[in-house]
C-alpha cells in the first residue's frame, strides 16, 4: 500500500475525520488531507514524522504499511506522551542469527546457568537507576520466547520487544521509528549488544559520564596487546600503531535525535545501511566520535569459545 493509503487506513482505524486529523496537523482545512490521501499531494518527509505522531503509530507503518512493535505493554501513550520528560532508553539488539555453537540456536538465547545470555545483559539495565526504559530488538520468531523469558526474570522495565531487521543499523532504525512518538529529541538512548552479557552497572555508569560530558559515547578498549597490520587495495601491508587502533564494544549513547537525523541523512543520501554498529554510521558521516575505556571483561559471546570464556569470568563474580 502506498503512504497515502496507509495514513487513510489508520485514520479510519482511529475513527477520525479529515478535519479532525487536519486540525491535528495545523493544517487550515480538510481539503489538504483530502488530496494527500486521493495522492494528490506529496507529503514533506519532515512531515512523515508528525503524522506518525498524530496518528499515534510508527513510520515504518506510515511508509510500508508495517506495525513492527510487538509485545508493547499496556500503558496509555497519551497519558504517557502528556507526562513525558526526558528519558534514559537501553535499546538491547538481539536480531542477530549468529549460531556458531554447539546448541544451534541465537547466540544471545544460548542457557548459561539457567538464564539466556540475553537476560545477563537486561538485568543489568534493569538494576541500574539511571535507566527508565528498556526496548528489545529481537530476532524474528524469538518474540515470544524473549517476552517470556523476560516476565519469568522479572524485567519490569521492558516496554516493548520489536522485530528487528538484516542489519545492526536497520535494527536501530526501526527501533528510533518505533519510539519517536512516545519520546522527546533530547531522550537518551544506550544502544546494547545482547551478546555482551558481562554488562555491568559500572559499565553503565562510565557510558552515562562519557555522554553527559561529550554528548555521545562509545564503548571501546585500546588494542595494545595486539600488533596490527592492514592489508591495502594493492596487496600490500601497513603496520597500525597499537595505540592508536580503537576496539569497539558496546554500549553506544545517543540522543535520540541524533540517530533520527543521523539515519535520515543517509537515506537521503542513498546510502547503504549495511553497518554492523552505529559508529561506523556515524563515522561514515563524518560526525564526531567519542570513545571512553570499557573493559576487558565485556566480551561478546561469538563462538563456542566465547561461552567457555563468559562461564569462567561469570564463576568468578560469584
Amino acid at each position: 500500500m502506498s503512504i497515502a493509503q496507509n495514513i487513510k487506513r489508520r485514520r479510519l482505524e482511529l475513527k477520525m475525520s479529515q478535519q479532525d486529523l487536519a486540525n491535528a496537523l495545523g493544517y487550515k482545512s480538510r481539503a489538504t488531507i483530502a488530496k494527500i490521501e486521493a495522492e494528490k499531494n506529496n507529503i514533506p518527509h519532515s512531515k512523515l514524522k508528525d503524522f506518525a505522531r498524530v496518528l499515534d503509530t510508527t513510520l515504518d507503518y506510515i511508509v510500508r504499511g508495517e506495525e513492527k512493535c510487538f509485545l508493547v505493554s499496556g500503558e496509555d501513550f497519551n497519558q504517557y506522551v502528556n507526562n513525558h520528560s526526558n528519558k534514559n532508553v537501553a535499546i538491547i539488539l538481539a536480531g542477530g542469527k549468529s549460531t556458531r555453537n554447539l546448541q544451534n540456536i541465537p547466540n544471545q538465547f544460548i542457557n548459561v546457568f539457567g538464564k539466556p545470555v540475553i537476560i545477563y545483559c537486561m538485568e543489568a539495565y534493569q538494576r541500574h537507576p539511571v535507566i527508565d526504559e528498556i526496548y528489545a530488538i529481537c530476532l524474528k520468531g524469538w518474540e515470544g520466547v524473549l517476552h517470556a523469558y523476560a516476565k519469568e526474570f522479572n524485567i519490569t522495565k521492558l516496554k516493548g520487544i520489536i522485530t528487528g531487521g538484516n542489519t545492526g543499523i536497520e535494527s536501530v532504525k526501526i527501533a528510533v521509528h518505533n519510539i519517536m512518538r512516545t519520546h522527546a529529541d533530547e531522550d537518551c538512548i544506550f544502544l546494547q549488544e545482547s551478546t555482551r552479557p558481562l554488562i555491568n552497572e559500572e559499565m553503565i555508569s562510565n557510558a552515562w559520564t562519557c555522554y553527559k560530558q561529550n554528548g555521545s559515547a562509545i564503548a571501546s578498549l585500546l588494542m595494545t596487546d595486539y600488533v596490527q597490520f592492514v592489508e591495502t587495495d594493492d596487496g600490500s601491508l601497513n603496520y597500525l600503531d597499537r595505540d592508536k587502533v580503537y576496539s569497539i564494544q558496546s554500549p553506544e549513547v545517543y540522543n535520540l535525535h541524533n540517530l533520527l537525523d543521523a539515519i535520515s541523512e543517509a537515506e537521503i543520501n542513498n546510502m547503504p545501511l549495511n553497518q554492523t554498529c552505529c559508529a561506523m554510521l556515524m563515522y561514515d558521516l563524518k560526525r564526531n566520535l567519542h570513545f571512553y575505556i570499557s573493559s576487558t571483561t565485556n566480551i561478546k559471546i561469538v563462538r563456542q569459545e566465547d561461552l567457555a570464556i563468559f562461564k569462567t569470568l561469570l564463576k568468578q563474580e560469584q
